[in-house]
């Protein structure tokens, strides 16, 4: 049964490695780390099966230097998962200290019992630290099974450790020999080898977990600006069915004279325009507003809570400041404006799509009045009307 096991091991580990290294190719950025861990550590547990005999020396060294650089990659990966600092120098000056001890239980003093323990604890010590650092960084229940599954691979090791240390003394082969014969023996290595197919399992899981997020987000959000899209709009809006009635206010805005833009610099240049409306009405705005790019031009806000006047001044700050953008750094020394409608959620609205609707109209007076105007329930609020002639003004 112990044959078969160690036989079963290493090709469950490669197994997992390599489908860690396809997830990195579907957006799984530590896909890579997880999967190269994973294959190491395979190849330290096959190790044994493939080396011939006489070369048990060299086959320590290297079985140790597997299992230490599996556990930086392991420790590694979960750091760059969670988007915590590396301290990749720091981390691997500690596992070269441990491979030096353990080489000098090997080549200069040979202690297998030292050897052993010092690999073990080492390899325990290089991933705690990792653990510590993105303790604070769970999104959701499969980061916390990651977590937990990676804390119980270091405690599992630790107390491995010290029952090992507790059954062997001193420098004695042959405590070390019985021990390794003993059905406690097989049940430390049966148990270990669980809690890394636990870890494993639960890498897997966040690793779709992050996937599926990652792709909500995308299909939620405009690629250009950030800003939510007219889907991820509607999911994030207000349910009106709700007792009481949704508070706020909406805006919905849009560049003056837009498609001169891009006719006369191009759809990059337009697009540069798009960002910096966008960047505006995000710094601007406050944090519990939805904003959105509905398509090409035009934005659409809704800020739960604020009088629709309050939001008419927040909304002329981005006017002015829009206006008062210098172009002239760029490719092209034109002056741009935008115009802004604004329209309280009223009672008997039946969707946030009711208070965009009368926006839109105030929007349109806005247009009509000349543009460059904040527009409140039909009344224009601190802007400055140009010439309506004047769409886009070479400086």
């Amino acid at each position: 049964m112990q044959d078969n096991f160690a036989y079963l091991l290493p090709f469950i580990m490669f197994t997992f490695g390599v489908v860690f290294l396809g997830l990195q190719a579907i957006g799984f950025r530590p896909g890579r780390y997880w999967g190269l861990g994973y294959i190491l550590g395979a190849a330290g547990f096959a190790l044994p099966m493939v080396l011939p005999e006489g070369f048990d020396l060299f086959g320590a060294l290297l079985a140790d230097f597997l299992f230490l650089a599996a556990f930086v990659l392991y420790g590694h990966a979960l750091l760059v998962q969670f988007g915590a600092p590396t301290y990749v120098r720091v981390r691997l000056g500690a596992a070269i200290a441990a491979y030096l001890v353990v080489c000098f239980f090997i080549l200069v003093q040979p202690n297998l019992r030292n050897e052993l323990a010092t690999s073990d604890m080492g390899l325990a010590l290089l991933l705690a630290p990792s653990i510590f650092l993105v303790r604070r960084k769970i999104r959701n229940l499969m980061d916390k099974v990651l977590l937990a599954a990676a804390s119980l691979v270091v405690a599992e090791t630790l107390m491995r450790v010290g029952i090992f240390l507790w059954f062997t003394t001193g420098s004695s082969p042959e405590s070390v020999g019985a021990y390794f014969t003993s059905d406690y023996s097989y049940l430390a290595q049966f148990t270990a080898s669980i809690c890394g197919f636990l870890m494993a399992l639960s890498v897997l899981g966040s690793a779709i977990a992050d996937v599926i997020e990652q792709h909500r987000l995308e299909a939620d959000h405009d690629p250009l600006t950030g800003l939510l899209n007219r889907r991820g709009f509607d999911l994030s809006a207000p349910d009106f069915r709700l007792t009481p009635l949704p508070s706020g206010a909406v805006l919905i805005c849009d560049i003056d004279h837009f498609k001169s833009v891009n006719d006369r610099f191009g759809h990059a240049t337009g697009d540069r325009v798009i960002i910096a409306l966008a960047s505006l009405l995000k710094e601007t705005l406050p944090a519990s507003a939805k904003v959105a790019r509905f398509g090409g031009e035009e934005f659409v806000a809704y800020v739960p809570d604020m009088p629709a006047a309050q939001l008419a001044i927040l909304a002329n700050m981005v006017r002015s400041a829009f206006a008062a953008r210098n172009w002239s750094e760029g490719p092209f020394p034109v002056h741009i404006t935008s115009s802004f409608g604004i329209s309280a959620i009223a009672l008997g609205d039946h969707s946030i799509h009711d208070a965009i609707s009368r926006a839109d109209g105030f929007l349109y007076r806005a247009k009509e009045a000349g543009r460059n105007q904040v527009v409140q329930e039909g009344l224009a609020l601190l802007g400055v009307t140009p010439a309506a002639s004047l769409k886009v003004v070479a400086s």
